[in-house]
C-alpha cells in the first residue's frame, strides 16, 4: 500500500536549552534536591526557583 503525501510536515520540537553552568542541577522534586544538598531557592533571586512549585506561595521553594 502506498502512502499519499499530504504536504503536511511534522514540526520539529525546539531544543531545550541547557541551564547555565552556574545553576544547580535540576532535580525532579524538591525532596530530591534537598537530599543532594541543594535549596532553598527564592523567587526573584534564584533561577532554580522556577523549576519547582511554590505550594504555599511564600516565595521560597525547596525549604529544608
Amino acid at each position: 500500500m502506498r502512502h499519499r503525501h499530504t504536504g503536511r510536515t511534522t514540526p520539529t520540537p525546539a531544543p531545550t536549552p541547557d541551564p547555565p553552568a552556574d545553576n544547580d542541577p535540576r532535580f525532579g522534586t524538591c525532596a530530591e534536591a534537598n537530599r543532594n544538598g541543594y535549596g532553598p531557592y527564592r523567587r526573584g533571586v534564584d533561577p532554580e526557583y522556577a523549576w519547582y512549585q511554590d505550594r504555599d506561595g511564600d516565595g521560597l521553594v525547596c525549604e529544608r
